[in-house]
């Protein structure tokens, strides 16, 4: 076990920090003391030692908050020299001496680790995008151009080099890269969706073309009289895709929502139950997807979870919230509150990557109520709609993308969270040949 002593203030902050990075990510049992008068991290054991620069809450004076835009990265580098391996320096300075039995480093590496995993950042009261969501525009991560580089993760294996380097020994760790698919279903089925009528009318203001409307109508006429699937009841793929594969999808589900962003299917709609139960006994979860108003409202969180479960039999612990909105800290409050356990909300809907600088799934710290939730979050790496609806790529540059994000996580033994809805599956609306994506992600 190592000791680590971190200076006296802070110390909910500085304990989490400490936790996560060491405990969590480099499998390293630690026990901290509070000492007065530190000016930075010290971590012992036997004759040795590792001194990590605080960089960040020393400089906060006394009864001042850290949640100030005075206190973002004056910049985000990364480091040239040797020894850092070239991590991106958020806190600190590029400073390192290294002998056999003492390291000490002028990087703060748990400042910029609480920075990337807290999203504090975001609670500043900045900007909304249209959904009144964090721009990932204005997320420095992506303003300093690092969103495809897992900062946190970096950090893990710089310390664990270091770690051994010392002479201390690291249990090796049994994770391997793993493919987590998952699917929101917004919109289970298209001609079932609203009427008829306006359906067709849709269709009509998007090609204004009456020999095509016919054959919408004619499409429709096949899929009712059960001639054909739906064109958004791509389930069935999207199941034998990750089976054949070793893995099994998350379908989200909406329990509620009464805005104009739900409301294509009930919960309890015995073809919605009899789609859950197929998934069920294929092996795949069910997980609920807390409506669009949802995100600062544990009440509605827990009623909608409540209702998916009474419609799927089956117990939920897994979400993931409609339309990606999130308020830091509170939605993770009110999702633990709900007694869910695992969150995948946090990845820009902008931009693919790593939102929070990992690609493994950590616990989550409020940074209100200062203490550590009973709450996963296992971060959201990429997004169907990202690339064509936000980035405008085509299927060729998208799949490059991902091979790069592709690249960072197996690089760290992490997660590919993937996200991609039924309904993109259609072939329609401009989604034709958009499942290459989809199945050179799942391993094709």
């Amino acid at each position: 076990m190592i000791t680590v002593y971190i200076p006296n203030n802070f110390i909910p902050e500085r304990t989490y920090a400490v936790r996560t990075l060491l405990t969590h990510y480099c499998g390293v049992p630690v026990e901290i003391t509070v000492k007065e008068g530190n000016t930075a991290y010290e971590l012992r054991w036997e004759d040795k030692s590792v001194i990590i620069a605080d960089d960040f809450f020393g400089r906060i004076p006394e009864g001042k908050s850290y949640i100030d835009q005075a206190h973002l990265p004056e910049k985000m580098v990364e480091t040239v020299s040797l020894g850092f391996d070239g991590i991106v320096m958020l806190y600190g300075k590029e400073h390192l001496e290294i002998s056999r039995d003492r390291i000490q480093c002028g990087v703060d590496l748990f400042a910029g680790s609480f920075f990337m995993l807290t999203r504090w950042e975001e609670a500043l009261g900045s900007e909304k995008d249209l959904h009144h969501r964090f721009p990932a525009s204005k997320s420095q991560v992506v303003r300093n151009g690092f969103i495809l580089r897992p900062i946190v993760d970096e950090y893990s294996i710089l310390l664990q080099s270091w770690l051994r380097s010392t002479g201390y020994l690291i249990t090796e760790k049994t994770s391997t890269y793993s493919i987590i698919p998952t699917c929101d279903v917004d919109i289970p089925f298209y001609w079932r969706s609203k009427p008829v009528w306006k359906a067709l009318g849709g269709r009509l203001l998007k090609h204004w073309n009456l020999i095509e409307s016919v054959k919408d109508y004619s499409d429709y006429k096949r899929v009712k009289n059960v001639k054909e699937k739906d064109p958004f009841d791509t389930f069935d793929y999207l199941m034998t895709l990750a089976e054949k594969n070793g893995t099994r999808f998350q379908f989200n589900f909406l329990g509620g929502g009464k805005t104009k962003f739900e409301g294509y299917y009930r919960i309890d709609d015995p073809q919605i139950k009899a789609l859950m139960e197929q998934m069920i006994s294929r092996g795949h979860s069910i997980g609920v997807h807390p409506s669009y108003d949802t995100y600062q409202d544990a009440s509605k969180i827990k009623e909608e979870k409540k209702a998916v479960e009474a419609s799927a039999g089956v117990n939920i612990s897994k979400s993931r919230q409609h339309y990606l909105r999130f308020a830091v800290p509170d939605t993770w409050k009110h999702l633990a509150e709900a007694g869910i356990t695992e969150d995948s909300t946090l990845g820009f809907a902008a931009e693919p990557g790593f939102r929070c600088g990992t690609c493994k799934p950590y616990p989550v710290f409020d940074i209100h109520q200062r203490e550590q939730l009973s709450l996963i979050e296992r971060p959201l790496l990429i997004m169907d709609v990202s690339f064509r609806m936000y980035k405008h790529l085509s299927i060729a540059e998208s799949i490059k993308l991902c091979e790069n994000i592709i690249a960072q996580v197996k690089k760290h033994d992490g997660e590919l969270v993937i996200l991609w809805h039924n309904s993109n599956l259609s072939e329609i609306d401009g989604w034709e040949g958009w499942n290459e994506v989809l199945e050179n992600l799942m391993g094709e």
